[in-house]
């Protein structure tokens, strides 16, 4: 009998075994992915910093600097104004987006302070390659350049054939920067 009790507890250790060792390696890489996140998070934080300054300087090169401005409006990531070396303001730059086909739509969109389109860049988006992806080439986002800090209508602009939702969407981004520049301006 004693024998029996034994080979029970011989099997119930054997069979428990595995999940033991189960757990360890799961705890150990847990814990290796948490170290190398917190060693990789400020890297990639800093690189996205980077891109923006990036966008931000693209749009407005002859700024200074960039302060940021807050605002709230849905669809609005970022509202800042340019800062030129004497120290004067000269352009609002606003990050908007709109929900396109494949996920958000984003633009950045620098406004002199007169109110119109200094320049626009299509941000990366996750629009179908080679349809929606196509609001970033120059024949369509250009069309913004020079218009005045005013809602559009999809009649005002042309559209990209085949990638209508994506064009919808990056026009309604456009539309939301202007609204962030009128309530910038009128305070």
């Amino acid at each position: 009998m004693s024998d029996e009790v034994g080979a029970a507890k011989h099997a119930q250790g054997i069979s428990f075994m595995p999940v033991v060792v189960l757990v360890a390696i799961c705890a150990v890489a847990g814990v290796l992915l948490g170290a190398v996140h917190e060693v990789t998070a400020p890297i990639a934080a800093a690189m996205a910093e980077q891109k923006a300054q990036d966008t931000y300087t693209a749009l407005v090169p002859d700024a200074a600097s960039f302060e940021d401005i807050d605002v709230d409006v849905a669809g609005c990531t970022a509202a800042l104004r340019a800062i030129d070396a004497g120290g004067n303001p000269v352009a609002i730059v606003v990050v908007a987006q709109s929900k396109g086909y494949g996920g958000q739509v984003p633009i950045a969109v620098a406004f002199d302070m007169d109110g119109r389109v200094l320049s626009i860049i299509a941000m990366a988006n996750s629009e179908t390659p080679g349809l929606g992806t196509r609001i970033a080439e120059e024949g369509y986002i250009g069309q913004y350049a020079g218009k005045p800090a005013e809602p559009l209508a999809a009649e005002s602009v042309d559209l990209i054939s085949g990638a209508t939702i994506s064009s919808k969407a990056a026009l309604s981004a456009f539309n939301i920067a202007v609204e962030v520049f009128e309530e910038v301006q009128n305070g």
